[in-house]
């Protein structure tokens, strides 16, 4: 499956270049501060784990990644680059891929178009070439289409190609919005809750589907994620959030032993 450019060229010799880097980001609802001066890195080729209780801000942040939500205060840069004046539009472009808790799929649609849709967010057609079908997009669409079916292997679902996308299982659902996600070819993937709903052994699969996307793929990952067997085997770095303010920030041994995050996660014992 092909990747996109890296973009890192400049990088210092030995050094792992910075792909994320998210400074001082403020977010309020009104009276609500849902993140507060929140600031951290991701390296290229890692895996970040974001995890924190319920209301902690992890959804706030991904948002904001999205472009779904404008922060009050702050910058987020992907490859050295502001989104600040980026639109919710011009995300998958940049390099940003995401999915979501539960699988937003195109019900009318086979599971193969589904996943066009995400090779589609880095093409050059539109409404009006589309109608035309000049020779150039009609190539693109035959690569656009290569590219969905060598995804779809890539996930282990080339087999149900051709299936309304409704008719799997959640667990399939989930790999079919992945694959979507991956037709992009990000630079960066940001998994929502992925193994929600999973079972022990899909669960597993899970873990290493995303190791591959990193090890093979080369994408970075951040994961939002309760299931903290799954972060800590699977991430690199962990960041952990509560009340909107990072309380912890790096590798799962450190993390475990933070007084913080376990205050955080069981409570102060009296």
């Amino acid at each position: 499956m092909p990747r996109r450019g890296d973009g890192s060229a400049g990088a210092a010799v030995g050094a792992r270049p910075r792909l994320l880097q998210i400074e001082n980001l403020t977010v309020r609802f009104g009276g609500i501060v849902a993140l507060q001066d929140v600031s951290f890195a991701v390296e290229r080729d890692r895996i970040t784990g974001l995890i924190g209780p319920n209301g902690a801000g992890k959804t706030t942040l991904f948002n904001c990644l999205s472009r779904l939500y404008q922060p009050e205060r702050g910058d987020i840069r992907l490859n050295g680059r502001s989104l600040a004046r980026s639109s919710p539009a011009d995300i998958a472009a940049l390099g940003i891929g995401r999915t979501f808790q539960a699988p937003a799929l195109f019900a009318s649609m086979s599971v193969l178009d589904n996943v066009k849709i995400g090779a589609h967010a880095r093409g050059q057609s539109g409404l009006l070439t589309d109608a035309v079908t000049l020779p150039f997009w009609r190539r693109e669409e035959r690569d656009f289409e290569a590219d969905a079916r060598a995804t779809l292997s890539f996930v282990g679902l080339a087999d149900v190609a051709a299936r309304p996308a409704t008719s799997l299982s959640l667990g399939a659902r989930k790999r079919v919005e992945l694959a979507r996600a991956l037709a992009a070819k990000p630079l960066l993937l940001l998994l929502d809750e992925p193994a929600g709903g999973l079972n022990h052994d899909e669960v597993a699969d899970l873990g290493n589907l995303i190791r591959s996307i990193r090890d093979e793929l080369h994408i970075t990952v951040l994961l939002v994620e309760h299931h903290m067997g799954l972060v800590m085997g699977l991430s690199d770095q962990v960041v952990v959030l509560n009340f909107g303010r990072v309380i912890a920030d790096g590798p799962p041994a450190e993390i475990r032993e933070n007084a913080a995050v376990a205050e955080a996660y069981l409570g102060t014992r009296h």
